[in-house]
């Protein structure tokens, strides 16, 4: 009850001025949201940035401006279902580049093997989601084509907390698939046949390597192609406008007419 009354009192301040410019610099498919989207973007913003700890490493200052940018594409997932603003999440960790990720892995004969791993993000179930800065200065530069890692992670905890690939119904294509381990295999059919015409693959290919990572891909696809994306892949589009309750490319072609 405390939280809540917390959460009220904050979204009925006003929203910092610098905060909204941030956003229409770094987060630039919010300047297609409807003008009430916009303002509900805005209060889911102000409770992300108020209960969510951010911390740097590797000597990287964290600025206003990674904060709102990071919480900007985070909170655009939960603008119709904010559950909790990630209840799981409690702290948002940035380097300034890549980091290198300890892997370890054991084989079919029971030998294990660890090794390092350069990473761009990470998202523990544990309460923290790992970002690379550098890859989400890409992003607003946009030269980052289809990739966004802070779509990615956060999809990953939405994922995590609602078990959406853990075989969870799907909510859309009930009446073709069952859960995404069928969508995932689908899909793949679709990317062989696709590879014999000699078409390039609209999603990025780590995508077909598990229900999960589907999930993820798609979702930063979803976000940042969402017109290409709905063509090409109309099923997933329909389940990820399903599971967000948005529709990315019906607000992309609105700011066009």
């Amino acid at each position: 009850m405390l939280r809540y009354w917390s959460r009220r009192q904050l979204c009925r301040q006003p929203f910092p001025v610098a905060w909204r410019q941030i956003l229409d610099q770094t987060v630039p498919i919010c300047r297609t949201l409807p003008q009430q989207l916009q303002q509900v973007l805005e209060k889911h913003l102000q409770v992300f940035l108020d209960e969510k700890h951010f911390e740097g490493c590797g000597g990287l200052e964290v600025t206003a401006e990674m904060k709102v940018t990071v919480a900007g594409y985070a909170c655009l997932l939960l603008l119709h279902d904010p559950d909790g603003y990630y209840p799981r999440l409690g702290t948002v960790v940035l380097y300034p580049q890549s980091f290198a990720a300890p892997i370890r892995a054991t084989d079919h004969l029971g030998v294990v093997t660890e090794t390092v791993e350069e990473r761009l993000g990470e998202s523990w179930q544990e309460g923290t989601v790992v970002l690379a800065w550098d890859s989400i200065e890409e992003i607003i530069r946009g030269a980052s084509g289809d990739c966004n890692v802070v779509v990615h992670e956060f999809a990953h905890q939405i994922d995590a907390q609602r078990g959406l690939t853990a075989g969870a119904r799907l909510l859309a294509l009930r009446g073709r698939y069952r859960d995404w381990q069928e969508l995932l295999a689908a899909e793949q059919g679709r990317l062989r046949s696709a590879r014999r015409r000699g078409r390039p693959a609209a999603l990025d290919p780590y995508a077909f390597t598990s229900p999960e990572e589907l999930f993820a891909v798609a979702s930063e696809t979803f976000v940042m192609r969402p017109v290409r994306f709905r063509t090409s892949h109309p099923e997933l589009y329909q389940e990820l406008q399903a599971v967000y309750g948005i529709d990315p490319a019906g607000w992309v072609l609105g700011a066009g007419d």
